[in-house]
């Protein structure tokens, strides 16, 4: 027999009690007037079903960025000349932000010009003097080989050979020593170059470049301040203009917590959950106030507003129960119970309650799935007592089973 066929014999056989009692009633009872209503309450009922229970942890927020950079000068000392965006822009990698005091290298600059023209033509007059001291040092060799040759025939004296041989010696020394003084100047060239790159590197580096695409955050620059090492940075950008959530919860739901479980956030302004992720968690509780730090991406992390406050909760594990609605279960003295219809009657059944979740509540033990228990369980009901059932005309509580029951309230 299936729920809704289980759920319809009791209705009709509370009916058909209810017209036998109504019939005697009227047989042996006519001169009191008592009617049905009097003698048979009508009951709301419904079946208890299994659902699936969602257990999750509260947290309370603030929309930060995902990975916050800053913007600083990379040389110190320059004045501020001009700022070419402003907070809440979106920038490009390498996109100019701020444009430093370029003045005094462009005059470094020039000077290195001309200090690279000069070296440029000792290069030059010292390529010429090893040119020239090569031709020499030829020439006195052939004259030196020629007198030795001529010396051992006795055509030629000793002392014009000594000659020849001494200016050989000469034009080998002023080769060498242009060759050194070549060597020199090119070395000048090169310490000349190497200050030209490092003036170029200033004049770039006057201009200040976004590090890489994403929002601007703050903007501390102002026109005219120096820039200095130790100060603010001149800009604060979230990278990729990529924002989450910065959450604290207890000690007791830190501990259940871990990355990747999946999360709903409620972002003023938005319609609906904007669903995320534990990215990261704190590696410690906070000792003062026993709160832990946790991270939560979200899926639609461009477009939203670092700094606003945020709610939402974080899933952290899923069963399977009975749940019924809340009106459904009674308390008196710290005790729950259920009224359950047995064969036209109620029976009071203790039951064990679990996670409140909206207009219904789990229920870990006490009823069994399929059950029919009494929708609205008041004080006007006893155990035990005779009871005409009827479906509820409330879809939603007609309807016990749900795709989804959350453990807990959002907030």
């Amino acid at each position: 027999m299936t729920r809704q066929s289980q759920l319809n014999s009791i209705i009709r056989r509370s009916t058909k009690s209810v017209l036998i009692s109504a019939l005697f009633s009227s047989m042996t009872l006519s001169s009191a007037g008592g009617s049905m209503a009097q003698l048979v309450k009508t009951v709301t009922v419904g079946a208890a079903e299994r659902a699936t229970v969602y257990d999750h942890v509260a947290v309370v927020g603030t929309l930060i960025a995902k990975e916050e950079m800053r913007v600083n000068a990379l040389i110190e000392g320059k004045e501020i000349r001009q700022i070419l965006v402003e907070a809440g822009d979106v920038v490009r990698k390498g996109q100019p932000l701020a444009l430093l005091d370029v003045a005094q290298a462009e005059l470094l600059l020039e000077r290195n010009t001309v200090q690279l023209s000069r070296v440029a033509v000792a290069v030059a007059q010292e390529n010429s003097r090893i040119d020239v001291a090569s031709v020499t040092a030829r020439e006195t060799r052939k004259a030196v080989e020629r007198s030795r040759s001529l010396f051992g025939k006795g055509v030629v004296s000793q002392q014009l050979l000594d000659e020849h041989e001494n200016a050989f010696s000469r034009a080998k020394s002023q080769l060498e020593m242009a060759q050194q003084a070549l060597t020199l100047a090119e070395a000048d060239r090169k310490l000349v170059e190497l200050e030209r790159s490092e003036i170029a590197l200033t004049i770039e580096r006057s201009t200040v470049r976004a590090t890489a695409s994403g929002l601007i955050l703050i903007r501390n620059a102002r026109v005219g301040s120096v820039t200095s090492p130790s100060g603010d940075p001149l800009f604060s950008m979230a990278q990729d203009s990529l924002v989450e959530v910065e959450a604290s919860v207890s000690e007791a739901s830190f501990i259940r917590l871990k990355e990747g479980m999946g999360a709903e956030i409620i972002v003023p302004g938005r319609t609906g959950p904007i669903h995320g992720r534990v990215r990261l968690s704190a590696a410690r509780i906070d000792p003062g106030t026993r709160m832990g730090l946790v991270r939560v991406e979200l899926v639609q992390g461009q477009g939203l507003v670092p700094g606003a406050f945020v709610y939402g909760r974080i899933e952290t594990g899923q069963r399977s129960n009975v749940v019924v609605p809340a009106t459904a279960v009674r308390s008196q003295d710290g005790k729950s119970s259920v009224f359950v219809v047995e064969n036209d009657l109620v029976r009071a059944r203790s039951v064990t309650l679990g996670s409140p979740a909206g207009s219904t509540i789990e229920l870990l033990s006490g009823v069994k799935d399929g059950e029919i228990v009494v929708i609205r369980s008041g004080s006007f009901l006893k155990a035990g007592e005779k009871i005409l059932a009827v479906r509820s005309t409330d879809p939603e509580a007609d309807k016990l089973s749900f795709l989804k029951i959350d453990g807990g309230a959002a907030r």
